[in-house]
C-alpha cells in the first residue's frame, strides 16, 4: 500500500493505493488537511502487564500464548478467547462471534490488543477494541486510536498521518497575534503534532486546548462576516410611517402586550434600514408570536412584497390561515393555504396568482419548497417551529426571493448563554411576556395508582364544560415497550372510562382533512375529549381547553412536555396538566419533577439543556452547525463561550481573507454558519 499526496498543498487530494483504499474512502478521507483533522477518538496507555489498572484504557503488547473458542449457555454467542503474555505476566483478551479469530492468531507470534482492562479472580482481562498482528517493538507511552471502516488497521492510519504530519506546519492560523500572545497557546503545528502522536499526557491536554479554541474562534469569526454581509444588503429596506404603523395595527382585535410591542419596534428597525432581517423570535407558547409575524407582514405588503409563512404540521399550518384569514377579513389581503395534498387544478391556478402577485401571504406545509410554488417578490418568509425545518430546506424557501428577510420562530426557548454563542449571525427577540387574562397552568404527576382519582377530577372539569385532551406517545400498540396506543386508548376511554362524554381521535398517519375535521369538531364543541398523538404538540387552539392528560409522560422530553402544556392555559378557566405514569429511570423522575415545579419556558430550556447536554438540545443537523474536527459543544462550552467574546473584541483586528481561507479550508461548502 502507498500514500501518495499530489502536491504539497493541504487541499490537494490524497491518492491511496492496495488493499485499503477502499476503506479510506469510506472514511470521507480526500485531501491531506481531512487526514489531518481526522483526530484520535480515544488513547490507549501503552503499558507491560505489571503495570495494567483495572479500567485502564490500554494498549499490551505480547507473544500469543494460546487461542481457543469456547461456547456459552446463549446458543447464538460464541466466545473467543485469546491469551498473550510478556515477561511480566499474562492477559486475557475476549472476541465474541468472531470464531476465526483463532486462525490469525497463532501461538508464538507478537500481537497487541488495546481496549479497557478488566481484573478479577486473580487475572487481567481484556475486551479489545482493535488488535495489531505483528506490531512494531513495544515502547511505553500513549497510542492513539482513531476511528476506522472495515480493513484498516490502526496502525495503517496512525502510520499515514504519521507521514503527513509535518504539513500542520503550513496550516494557516486564524488567531491574531495579539491574542495568540495572550493566550500562550501551543503554536498550531505542534498542537496537530502531540494530539495526534503526544509524547505526554499534558503534552496532549495543552495540544488538545489549543486546537479546540482555534476551532471555536474560526465559527465564530465566521458567523461574524454572515452578520456583516447580511447587513450589506440595500435593497429591501422599507418605509414605515405613522400612517402604515396604525393601519397595520388596528387589524389585530386585542391590545399588543408591552413585549409585543417591544419586539414590533426592533422588527421595523430590521425592516426600515438597510440590510437583510435575520432574526429569531423567541417567545413561549401562547405568548403572541404569530401576531407580531403578521405585523410584520402588513409592513411589507404595504411596500409591494410577498410573504411566505411555513410551518411543520398540517394542524399549524391551518391554524395560522383560520386566524390571519380571521384577521384581515375586512381587508383586499389575499391569503392563501397550500397543502401537500391538493388537487392539480386548484393548485395551478393559486400558483399562477402566486406568480402574478395577486397572492400576498401564502402558508403551508413543507409544499411550498416545490420548484412549481413561485412568488413575484417575495420580500418576508416566515418559519414557524424553525427547529424542525433542516438546513436545505430553510434555504430552499429563501431561494424564491431575492435575499428576503428571514423571521424564525421558536416556542421552544433557546437560553440566552447558549443564543448568544450559537446564533451570532443573527438577532434574537424575545417575547417575555404572556396576554393578560392567561392563568399558570397547574401541573401534577399521577402515578398509577391515583388514575381513578385523577380521572374523577377530570370528570367533574368536563361536567362543567370544559374540554380535555388525552395524549399518547404511540399510534399503535407496541408489544416490545408495552405501551398501550392512542387508537386503544381512545377505544377504553370511549367505552369504559368517560362514557357518558363524547370522543374524538387524531394522530399522524391521518389524512390532512380528516385530522383537520376531527380537531374542528373539538374546537366547536362536539366532542369533548380529543385523544391524540403528538400532533396537537403545536397548532391546536382551543381556547375552551382547560385538561391535558399525558400517557407515558416519562417517555415525553422536558420541552416537548412544556410545548404540549401550552395547548392549554389559553382562556379564562384555571388549566391542568396530569402527567400518567411510574418513571424507571432518575433522569424521567428528574423530567417530571421539573415540569410540576416551573411554568416559564425559559427555565425549562435552561433545565433542559443542563440535562440534555448542547448536542442533543440544538442538533447539528438541524442547525447547520458544521461538524466539529475536535471539539465538543457540551464539554468544552467554556472555551466556546471565550472564543466568542475574543472573536468580538479582537474581530476588527483579524483578518478577513486568512479566515475564509481558514474556513474553505477546514469546512468547504459544509460550512452553512447556523442558516435559520
Amino acid at each position: 500500500m502507498d500514500l501518495t499526496p499530489l502536491t504539497e498543498s493541504l487541499d490537494d487530494a490524497v491518492r491511496v493505493v492496495g488493499r485499503v483504499a477502499p476503506a479510506i474512502s469510506r472514511l470521507k478521507l480526500k485531501r491531506v488537511i481531512d487526514l489531518l483533522n481526522h483526530f484520535p477518538r480515544a488513547y490507549n496507555q501503552r503499558v507491560g502487564i505489571a503495570a495494567l489498572k483495572p479500567g485502564m484504557y490500554a494498549s499490551v503488547t505480547g507473544q500469543v500464548l494460546s487461542a481457543e473458542n469456547k461456547a456459552t449457555k446463549r446458543r447464538r454467542m460464541k466466545l473467543t478467547e485469546i491469551v498473550i503474555g510478556d515477561e511480566s505476566g499474562t492477559l486475557k483478551g475476549v472476541f465474541f462471534n468472531q470464531p476465526w479469530l483463532t486462525g490469525r492468531f497463532k501461538p508464538g507470534m507478537k500481537v497487541r490488543l488495546s481496549g479497557p482492562v478488566d481484573y478479577a479472580y486473580g487475572a487481567w482481562s481484556m475486551k479489545p477494541s482493535s488488535f495489531d498482528l505483528n506490531p512494531p517493538p513495544f515502547t511505553p507511552g500513549l497510542e492513539p486510536e482513531y476511528a476506522l471502516s472495515e480493513g484498516l488497521a490502526n496502525d495503517d492510519l496512525a502510520d499515514f498521518v504519521r507521514k503527513l504530519i509535518d504539513r500542520a506546519a503550513i496550516i494557516p492560523d486564524p488567531l491574531p497575534e495579539a491574542l495568540r500572545d495572550q493566550l500562550r497557546l501551543m503554536p498550531i503545528a505542534e498542537a496537530y503534532r502531540q494530539v495526534h502522536f503526544p509524547e505526554h499526557g499534558k503534552a496532549l491536554d495543552a495540544g488538545r486546548l489549543a486546537l479546540k479554541y482555534r476551532e471555536f474562534f474560526l465559527l465564530q469569526m465566521g458567523l461574524r462576516l454572515r452578520r456583516r454581509s447580511e447587513a450589506e444588503d440595500t435593497e429591501l429596506a422599507i418605509t414605515i410611517g405613522d400612517d402604515l404603523r396604525e393601519r397595520a395595527i388596528k387589524y389585530f382585535p386585542f391590545e399588543f402586550t408591552k413585549a409585543q410591542q417591544r419586539v414590533c419596534a426592533e422588527l421595523e428597525q430590521d425592516l426600515s434600514t438597510p440590510g437583510r432581517m435575520h432574526r429569531l423570535l423567541q417567545g413561549d407558547v401562547g405568548s403572541g408570536k404569530t401576531a407580531v409575524a403578521l405585523y410584520a407582514a402588513l409592513l411589507m405588503l404595504d411596500n409591494g412584497y410577498q410573504c411566505a409563512i411555513i410551518a411543520p404540521t398540517e394542524v399549524l399550518a391551518r391554524q395560522h390561515y383560520a386566524n390571519i384569514s380571521n384577521y384581515l377579513k375586512a381587508t383586499r389581503v389575499r391569503v392563501e393555504l397550500l397543502l401537500g395534498g391538493m388537487k392539480k387544478t386548484a393548485r395551478d391556478a393559486m400558483m399562477a396568482d402566486l406568480a402574478d402577485g395577486r397572492i400576498h401571504i401564502l402558508i403551508g406545509t413543507h409544499a411550498l419548497l416545490e420548484d412549481y410554488v413561485q412568488f413575484k417578490r417575495l420580500g418576508l418568509c416566515v418559519f414557524d417551529e424553525q427547529h424542525k425545518f433542516g438546513v436545505n430546506q430553510r434555504a430552499a424557501l429563501r431561494a424564491k426571493g431575492n435575499r428576503p428577510h428571514i423571521l424564525a420562530m421558536s416556542a421552544t426557548p433557546i437560553p440566552r448563554t447558549l443564543s448568544m454563542t450559537l446564533y451570532g449571525a443573527l438577532d434574537v427577540s424575545i417575547i417575555d411576556e404572556l396576554p393578560p387574562g392567561r392563568t399558570p397552568v397547574v401541573t401534577e404527576w399521577v402515578q398509577r395508582s391515583r388514575e381513578s382519582a385523577a380521572y374523577e377530577r377530570i370528570r367533574a372539569e368536563l361536567k362543567d364544560g370544559g374540554r380535555a385532551y388525552f395524549v399518547y406517545p404511540l399510534v399503535s400498540d407496541s408489544d416490545k415497550l408495552e405501551l398501550k396506543s392512542a387508537i386503544t386508548y381512545a377505544e377504553e376511554l370511549k367505552n369504559d372510562v368517560f362514557p357518558e362524554f363524547r370522543v374524538g381521535l387524531v394522530h399522524g398517519q391521518m389524512p390532512g382533512e380528516e385530522k383537520e375535521a376531527v380537531v374542528q369538531r373539538f374546537r366547536n364543541g362536539e366532542l369533548d375529549i380529543l385523544a391524540a398523538t403528538v400532533v396537537v404538540e403545536v397548532g391546536v387552539d382551543v381556547p375552551e381547553a382547560s385538561i391535558m392528560v399525558i400517557e407515558n409522560a416519562e417517555r415525553f422530553g422536558l420541552s416537548q412536555l412544556h410545548q404540549l402544556r401550552g395547548r392549554v392555559g389559553r382562556g379564562r378557566k384555571q388549566s391542568y396538566l396530569f402527567l400518567f405514569g411510574d418513571p424507571k429511570s432518575g433522569e424521567a423522575v428528574d423530567r417530571l419533577t421539573a415540569i410540576c415545579r416551573i411554568n416559564d419556558g425559559f427555565k425549562i430550556a435552561e433545565v433542559d439543556l443542563k440535562m440534555r447536554g448542547f448536542g442533543d438540545f440544538v442538533g447539528t443537523r438541524q442547525s447547520g452547525l458544521p461538524k466539529l474536527a475536535i471539539g465538543d459543544f457540551d464539554a468544552d462550552f467554556e472555551a466556546l463561550n471565550r472564543a466568542r467574546t475574543d472573536a468580538s473584541r479582537f474581530g476588527p483586528s483579524v483578518d478577513e481573507s486568512l479566515i475564509r481561507m481558514c474556513l474553505e479550508l477546514h469546512y468547504g461548502r459544509k460550512y452553512r454558519l447556523l442558516d435559520v
